[in-house]
């Protein structure tokens, strides 16, 4: 009786656990915004608690980080860096921003006409914030 009572019990411990680890990354885009004409590539957990979002988007990187820059402020993020502004020819721009604790990262590059976009969302600010490396 007890082996049966373990081994339906453990599974289902082992699959809330997991559940529990998943959403407790997930929370952390909650009201982070998407590159504007963005399609997803997926997320991810990264060190520090923290998780990663990819995006690939045709609009060029400093307009990117434009919208993050206005729509984050206006969210209650404050901006703390930013720099880069892309081109026609492609370049890279990024931004680092901070609410209460959380501390987020955005890296937006690539070849003209193609911008790829990692967001990085930590609980608190790492030790290393590479964001998409």
């Amino acid at each position: 009786m007890r082996r049966v009572f373990l081994a339906v019990l453990v599974p289902r411990l082992l699959l809330m656990s997991s559940a529990v680890i998943a959403a407790s990354g997930d929370h952390l885009m909650n009201g982070v915004p998407t590159p504007p004409d963005s399609k997803s590539l997926g997320t991810q957990p990264i060190s520090s608690g923290g998780q990663l979002a990819r995006y690939s988007t045709s609009t060029n990187p400093g307009r990117v980080i434009a919208s993050y820059t206005q729509v984050l402020s206006d969210a209650g993020w404050t901006v703390t860096g930013s720099g880069g502004s892309g081109s026609s020819y492609g370049g890279g721009a990024g931004l680092q921003a901070t609410n209460g604790p959380k501390y987020l990262s955005v890296n937006a590059g690539g070849p003209a006409g193609m911008t790829f976009v990692s967001v990085c969302v930590w609980p608190s600010k790492p030790s290393h914030a590479n964001c998409g490396d």
